[in-house]
């Protein structure tokens, strides 16, 4: 098959999406398919000019402008959308598969309906939760409402809609939308976070040769997008509460976003500068050592759609604290691979402190991890999909 993907959100953006994104494409590319994309040209920093960018060739860049709301982020040029279909049409795609709701779902929409080829569309966000993070200013309710009707007015137009969560589906479908909607999560590429070894990690890992001060520690980690969103702050008070009984314990923070600032600020009025690491931007070659490394995986998110770094984490054999809302409940089902819990400051540290100072029980839930986490390889999923495509393309 012939699949054209489009995105206003793609490398060097780096979040959720890019990397589901990239991962549907790189199975998708194994198992035969010409894959081609669509996304944003984007203002590329030193640090974002060393990522590798996989499949370069593939990836069609329309120019494009930022949004506003959201300095990380930009979409397509409506000028660029007769570039677009021109692409298109000598590509001459069998399904478009748009990734975001803007721009390019847009253009894409339209030279569907004209070439009478499908469109599916992924439901990666759940906006009426994020909304007010971006227009603080406007009524909750309103700004509610406001999501709703657009998720409504995008979404209706596919004849498919992919969610990765079956939360997310009764999200999309208490909208009213009647489109067909499956429930197929993105998966994880084992080979990214395979060849480690927690033992080695901890005594002479690259993190511990770069922060010295980490040696002896017990570590919590935490991996993401830094938006006020992520509830990232939730994670301070555990720390904080640790301490009495477990001196030392440092949470490492990888990630960057709008509130990195904000929460430097929140670390150092709680009296916590030298208990919590900011790492910033971390590659992701590199994340599998840093999984490895940490004693306990935490995830404070309540608004995820999926929490795939949870599964992450537990391919590197390091157990996950989470609270159980959104794609969390689903993705962890339960306790598995660690403990999932409410949004408790207390409950939260309480399962922590198990997991720190409990080594048969460490022992057990580590083993869990690891098996727990093969359900969810982008192998498994992308096969999924592929069957999805062939289904879609069948009926024309």
């Amino acid at each position: 098959m012939r699949i054209a993907y489009t995105t206003d959100t793609y490398w060097p953006r780096i979040n959720g999406v890019s990397v589901s994104t990239q991962l549907f494409m790189d199975e998708l590319i194994k198992n035969g398919h010409d894959v081609r994309l669509w996304a944003p040209t984007y203002p590329m920093t030193k640090a974002e000019r060393a990522m590798p960018v996989a499949v370069v060739a593939r990836v069609h860049r329309m120019k494009s402008f930022s949004v506003l709301v959201s300095k990380e982020d930009y979409i397509s040029s409506p000028f660029e959308m007769k570039r677009f279909w021109s692409e298109l049409d000598q590509f001459e795609p069998d399904l478009i598969h748009c990734q975001t709701e803007f721009s390019l779902s847009w253009f894409s929409i339209p030279y569907a309906k004209r070439r009478g080829i499908p469109v599916v569309m992924t439901c990666h966000t759940y906006f009426e939760k994020y909304v007010n993070f971006f227009f603080p200013l406007i009524p909750a309710g309103f700004a509610k409402w406001a999501a709703r009707s657009f998720a409504w007015l995008m979404f209706r137009k596919a004849k498919t809609i992919v969610v990765p969560t079956r939360a997310m589906k009764i999200v999309l479908e208490s909208y009213g939308l009647s489109s067909n909607i499956q429930v197929i999560p993105t998966g994880i590429e084992p080979s990214d976070f395979s060849g480690v070894d927690k033992a080695s990690e901890r005594e002479s890992g690259e993190f511990l040769r770069r922060h010295p001060q980490l040696i002896g520690k017990k570590l919590l980690l935490a991996v993401g997008r830094m938006g006020q969103e992520k509830n990232v702050d939730f994670l301070l008070d555990v720390v904080k509460r640790l301490q009495p009984d477990l001196p030392g314990t440092t949470l490492l923070v990888a990630g960057n976003g709008p509130y990195m600032e904000q929460f430097q600020r929140n670390i150092v009025s709680m009296g916590l500068s030298d208990l919590v690491l900011p790492l910033g931007y971390v590659k992701r070659s590199e994340l599998k050592h840093l999984y490895a490394l940490a004693d306990v995986f935490t995830f404070a998110s309540v608004t995820e759609t999926q929490g795939l770094v949870t599964i992450e984490s537990m391919m590197c054999r390091t157990p996950v604290v989470a609270i159980g809302k959104m794609g969390t409940l689903e993705v962890m089902e339960g306790d598995n691979g660690g403990f999932m819990v409410g949004e408790n400051v207390a409950e939260f540290t309480l399962r922590v402190h198990q997991l720190l100072t409990d080594p048969v029980l460490y022992a057990q839930k580590s083993q869990e991890a690891w098996d727990y986490s093969q359900n969810w390889t982008s192998a498994r999923m992308a096969a999924r999909l592929e069957t999805l495509y062939r289904s879609l393309v069948r009926q024309g």
